[in-house]
């Protein structure tokens, strides 16, 4: 997408998004996903009681450094498999006052897709992980 011909609205974006997006599944995180979790009782906050979280909440008790790692997981996976997307969000950020409005599409994707992942680690790791904390 060459942002610098015409002006890119939030249509033609959107439309680049759709023709040209490669989807990022959770086999090709889930590695990193593990490897992220296995800090263990530090991806929650120290006010958190670990008897009390659950898949609604848990989230919402992640330390805003384990929040992050599992967020660059994802940003460095989706730009692997969608490197134009990227750099289209890139240099309309760079030249575009409303390019947040515009490249709604792509952070909404992102931001979908790290909730989806996020549950999905809990479902098949950190679910584990507190009940093996609560037994000790």
């Amino acid at each position: 997408m060459d942002t610098s011909e015409n002006e890119i609205t939030k249509e033609v974006f959107d439309t680049f998004f759709h023709e040209s997006y490669c989807p990022l599944e959770y086999q090709q995180i889930k590695n990193d996903f593990e490897e992220a979790a296995s800090a263990g009782s530090d991806l929650f906050t120290d006010d958190c009681d670990i008897t009390q979280l659950t898949r609604k909440n848990f989230i919402l008790y992640m330390t805003s450094e384990a929040y992050c790692t599992f967020e660059g997981i994802i940003e460095e996976a989706f730009e692997s498999l969608n490197p134009e997307i990227v750099d289209a969000v890139m240099d309309l950020s760079m030249t575009t006052p409303n390019a947040d409005e515009i490249t709604a599409q792509y952070w909404s994707t992102c931001e979908e897709l790290l909730h989806r992942f996020l549950l999905r680690l809990y479902d098949e790791n950190l679910s584990k992980q507190i009940t093996a904390w609560l037994e000790d």
